[in-house]
Protein backbone atom coordinates (compact mmCIF):
# COMPACT_ATOMS: atom_id res chain seq x y z
CA UNK A 1 0.00 0.00 0.00
CA UNK A 2 1.52 3.60 -0.99
CA UNK A 3 -0.08 6.50 0.58
CA UNK A 4 0.03 9.75 -2.36
CA UNK A 5 2.29 11.76 -1.01
CA UNK A 6 2.06 15.80 -0.62
CA UNK A 7 5.13 16.44 -3.07
CA UNK A 8 2.64 15.52 -6.23
CA UNK A 9 0.64 18.02 -6.33
CA UNK A 10 1.91 20.92 -7.31
CA UNK A 11 0.00 24.38 -6.66
CA UNK A 12 0.48 27.55 -8.64
CA UNK A 13 -0.94 31.21 -8.30
CA UNK A 14 -1.37 33.92 -10.92
CA UNK A 15 0.40 36.77 -10.32
CA UNK A 16 -0.10 38.75 -13.21
CA UNK A 17 -1.84 41.95 -13.32
CA UNK A 18 -4.68 43.21 -16.22
CA UNK A 19 -5.91 39.76 -16.88
CA UNK A 20 -2.35 38.89 -18.04
CA UNK A 21 -1.62 34.98 -16.79
CA UNK A 22 1.72 34.97 -15.42
CA UNK A 23 1.50 31.64 -12.93
CA UNK A 24 4.15 30.91 -10.37
CA UNK A 25 4.43 27.83 -8.17
CA UNK A 26 3.79 27.85 -5.10
CA UNK A 27 6.56 25.84 -3.27
CA UNK A 28 9.60 27.80 -1.82
CA UNK A 29 8.24 29.69 1.57
CA UNK A 30 5.19 27.77 1.87
CA UNK A 31 4.79 25.27 4.84
CA UNK A 32 1.09 24.40 4.61
CA UNK A 33 -1.17 24.41 2.05
CA UNK A 34 -4.09 22.76 3.20
CA UNK A 35 -7.54 22.05 0.91
CA UNK A 36 -10.84 21.93 2.12
CA UNK A 37 -13.76 21.34 0.03
CA UNK A 38 -16.52 21.94 2.77
CA UNK A 39 -19.62 20.23 1.48
CA UNK A 40 -22.45 21.82 1.74
CA UNK A 41 -25.48 19.66 2.67
CA UNK A 42 -28.91 20.08 2.81
CA UNK A 43 -31.35 17.65 4.82
CA UNK A 44 -35.46 16.19 5.03
CA UNK A 45 -36.73 14.19 6.78
CA UNK A 46 -40.08 11.90 4.65
CA UNK A 47 -42.80 11.31 7.16
CA UNK A 48 -42.31 7.58 6.27
CA UNK A 49 -38.74 7.53 7.54
CA UNK A 50 -37.24 7.34 10.62
CA UNK A 51 -33.84 9.00 9.52
CA UNK A 52 -33.17 11.93 7.54
CA UNK A 53 -32.19 11.83 4.11
CA UNK A 54 -29.18 14.12 3.44
CA UNK A 55 -27.74 15.53 0.25
CA UNK A 56 -24.36 17.49 -1.04
CA UNK A 57 -25.71 20.63 -2.19
CA UNK A 58 -22.69 22.45 -2.55
CA UNK A 59 -19.05 23.45 -1.63
CA UNK A 60 -17.94 25.92 0.15
CA UNK A 61 -14.22 25.22 -1.27
CA UNK A 62 -11.00 27.45 0.45
CA UNK A 63 -7.50 26.10 0.90
CA UNK A 64 -5.42 27.41 3.99
CA UNK A 65 -1.64 28.18 3.38
CA UNK A 66 1.44 29.53 5.96
CA UNK A 67 4.02 31.03 4.00
CA UNK A 68 7.47 32.54 5.38
CA UNK A 69 8.12 35.70 3.86
CA UNK A 70 10.76 35.17 1.25
CA UNK A 71 9.96 38.45 -0.59
CA UNK A 72 12.43 37.13 -3.66
CA UNK A 73 9.74 34.30 -4.13
CA UNK A 74 6.80 36.01 -6.44
CA UNK A 75 3.73 33.54 -5.05
CA UNK A 76 4.80 34.88 -1.85
CA UNK A 77 5.35 38.04 -2.93
CA UNK A 78 2.25 38.28 -4.47
CA UNK A 79 0.03 37.50 -1.53
CA UNK A 80 2.15 39.44 1.01
CA UNK A 81 1.47 42.28 -0.85
CA UNK A 82 -2.43 41.94 -0.99
CA UNK A 83 -2.17 41.55 2.65
CA UNK A 84 0.50 45.08 3.62
CA UNK A 85 -1.55 47.32 1.05
CA UNK A 86 -5.28 45.72 2.14
CA UNK A 87 -6.76 45.37 -1.11
CA UNK A 88 -10.06 43.97 -1.45
CA UNK A 89 -12.77 43.41 -4.32
CA UNK A 90 -11.09 41.89 -7.72
CA UNK A 91 -7.94 43.34 -6.12
CA UNK A 92 -6.99 40.39 -3.95
CA UNK A 93 -8.77 37.77 -6.64
CA UNK A 94 -6.88 35.35 -8.98
CA UNK A 95 -6.65 32.28 -10.13
CA UNK A 96 -5.00 29.24 -8.72
CA UNK A 97 -4.30 25.85 -10.11
CA UNK A 98 -3.48 22.35 -8.50
CA UNK A 99 -1.50 19.87 -10.67
CA UNK A 100 -1.48 16.11 -10.06
CA UNK A 101 1.64 15.45 -11.25
CA UNK A 102 1.26 11.51 -10.70
CA UNK A 103 -1.44 11.88 -13.79
CA UNK A 104 0.30 12.75 -17.13
CA UNK A 105 -1.35 14.53 -19.78
CA UNK A 106 -1.12 13.93 -23.68
CA UNK A 107 1.61 17.10 -24.00
CA UNK A 108 5.00 17.11 -22.70
CA UNK A 109 5.02 18.55 -18.70
CA UNK A 110 1.52 18.69 -18.93
CA UNK A 111 -1.13 16.95 -16.09
CA UNK A 112 -4.51 16.81 -14.91
CA UNK A 113 -5.28 19.86 -12.83
CA UNK A 114 -7.97 21.73 -11.37
CA UNK A 115 -8.44 25.94 -11.41
CA UNK A 116 -10.02 27.87 -8.79
CA UNK A 117 -10.84 31.21 -9.10
CA UNK A 118 -9.80 32.86 -5.14
CA UNK A 119 -10.00 36.07 -3.05
CA UNK A 120 -7.00 35.72 -1.59
CA UNK A 121 -7.30 36.39 2.74
CA UNK A 122 -4.38 37.28 4.61
CA UNK A 123 -4.96 36.61 7.80
CA UNK A 124 -2.24 37.64 9.98
CA UNK A 125 1.74 38.19 9.82
CA UNK A 126 3.26 36.75 12.45
CA UNK A 127 6.80 36.82 14.00
CA UNK A 128 8.38 33.15 14.46
CA UNK A 129 11.26 33.89 16.34
CA UNK A 130 12.35 36.94 14.66
CA UNK A 131 11.38 35.26 10.87
CA UNK A 132 8.38 36.82 9.77
CA UNK A 133 5.80 34.61 8.10
CA UNK A 134 2.15 35.29 6.52
CA UNK A 135 -1.05 33.04 7.07
CA UNK A 136 -4.31 32.97 5.78
CA UNK A 137 -6.93 31.25 3.05
CA UNK A 138 -7.42 31.20 -0.74
CA UNK A 139 -10.76 31.29 -0.64
CA UNK A 140 -13.22 29.89 -3.82
CA UNK A 141 -14.90 31.96 -6.02
CA UNK A 142 -17.27 30.17 -8.29
CA UNK A 143 -17.19 26.84 -9.72
CA UNK A 144 -13.61 24.55 -10.44
CA UNK A 145 -12.64 23.95 -13.77
CA UNK A 146 -10.85 20.86 -14.45
CA UNK A 147 -8.15 20.61 -17.36
CA UNK A 148 -4.41 20.28 -17.97
CA UNK A 149 -1.73 22.32 -16.89
CA UNK A 150 1.75 22.25 -18.94
CA UNK A 151 4.62 23.09 -16.16
CA UNK A 152 6.76 23.90 -18.28
CA UNK A 153 4.83 26.93 -20.81
CA UNK A 154 2.42 26.67 -17.38
CA UNK A 155 -0.90 27.38 -19.35
CA UNK A 156 -3.85 25.70 -18.11
CA UNK A 157 -6.23 24.60 -20.68
CA UNK A 158 -10.21 23.71 -20.05
CA UNK A 159 -10.64 20.22 -21.21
Amino acid sequence: MSIKQRRSYANYINVGTAGAADYELMGAGFTDLNEAPSAQTASKKYVNDKSATKSIIGYDWSTAYVTDMIKSEKAVEFICNIGEMQLIGAECETDYVIVDLDKKGTADGEFKARKFRVAIEVASFDNNDGEMAASGNLLGVGDLQTGAFNTKTKTFTVV
